[in-house]
């Protein structure tokens, strides 16, 4: 495969702290994943930036190589290509042409590597099985053991076993051309956010039901809390992003649910604290507030400058789908 990485060009775009991205496209060869690890390290591009992907397939370990260095990167995934266009370049501002491509076979195990994925109408997106074309008993342990491989793999994405299935109902002299409304209902496409995704852990202070979900504006967390001493609280954990200073300064801070029709001002009882790349927010809860938040079908955080401020940090709601009966169990657990 090819690496091309691209990043300002003029200084307003770098004033602006976008326009970059890398562009792999090519046979997907033996080896192709130390190669791209290496011009990572080349290269140094921030987080959260978008792969444009180009293959008809190759070497499938290579492509889960790649796969695991685009999620451990943040990388978002998308098909096709974007590329500077120099013809209608200006003074402030080189414009990025995008062009529609294909990702198929053991190039759609790259893409599953986004940790947010993106699908053009235009573009093509399809699978197979992986096989040998002259199988001897060598072959076959291998073809069994990357099998193995390709099944963790897709797992360890957090793309359902479905995905894996339309591949093995395709002999590998074929191809099913898979459209972007069946990718999206299988999560393979999620666009610029993920589904929310929830979950309980029991710790010896109390126990956590925790939502979490990703987005173009970054990482974030919801957690509702129980604990014998200290009643209910809640937690969220921010991606920063750049924003560290507002989201330490910001004056009013908001927990909101159903949507926004519910909020709760805890500007005064918040803490915040820097915990790695996120913002921590802690907050106690009145048990009337607990009893809105852990039945409502939706939590989120607002941190804004003023009331008055139309943009706002922090986590849109995240829907409590998924999660329903994990909150309405915290709750009977600390109103008995």
């Amino acid at each position: 495969m090819q690496f091309e990485y691209s990043e300002p060009q003029t200084d307003l775009e770098r004033a602006f702290g976008g326009y970059f991205n890398i562009n792999i496209f090519g046979r997907i060869n033996e080896g192709d994943d130390l190669r791209f690890s290496q011009f990572l390290d080349r290269s140094a591009p921030p987080p959260r930036i978008s792969v444009y992907l180009n293959s008809s397939g190759g070497d499938v370990e290579a492509a889960m190589g790649i796969g695991r260095l685009i999620r451990q990167a943040l990388f978002s995934t998308s098909v096709g290509s974007y590329t500077l266009d120099h013809q209608e370049a200006g003074e402030y501002l080189i414009p990025r042409k995008f062009s529609p491509g294909k990702c198929l076979s053991a190039a759609t195990l790259i893409f599953l590597g986004g940790q947010l994925r993106y699908l053009d109408p235009d573009c093509e997106f399809g699978v197979h099985q992986f096989s040998f074309r002259n199988p001897s008993p060598r072959h076959l342990e291998t073809s069994q053991r990357l099998s193995a491989a390709i099944a963790r793999y897709i797992e360890d994405m957090g793309i359902p076993a479905a995905f894996l299935e339309l591949s093995a109902v395709t002999p590998g002299h074929d191809l099913q051309l898979i459209a972007g409304e069946h990718l999206r209902a299988l999560k393979v496409v999620t666009d610029g956010e993920t589904p929310a995704v929830w979950g309980v852990e029991v710790h010896q202070e109390g126990v956590w039901i925790r939502g979490q979900r990703d987005s173009l504006w970054g990482h974030g967390k919801v957690m509702v809390i129980y604990s014998k001493s200290d009643g209910f609280s809640f937690a969220a954990f921010v991606e920063a992003m750049g924003h560290e200073h507002e989201l330490m300064t910001f004056g009013l801070i908001e927990i909101v649910a159903n949507g926004e029709k519910i909020r709760f001002d805890v500007t005064e009882r918040c803490l915040r604290s820097p915990t790695g790349i996120y913002i921590m927010f802690m907050a106690k809860l009145s048990d009337e507030e607990a009893r809105v938040l852990t039945h409502a079908t939706s939590i989120g955080i607002l941190i804004r400058a003023s009331a008055d401020a139309g943009i706002f940090l922090g986590i849109a709601a995240v829907s409590t789908e998924g999660g329903q009966s994990m909150l309405k169990g915290l709750y009977h657990l600390g109103s008995k």
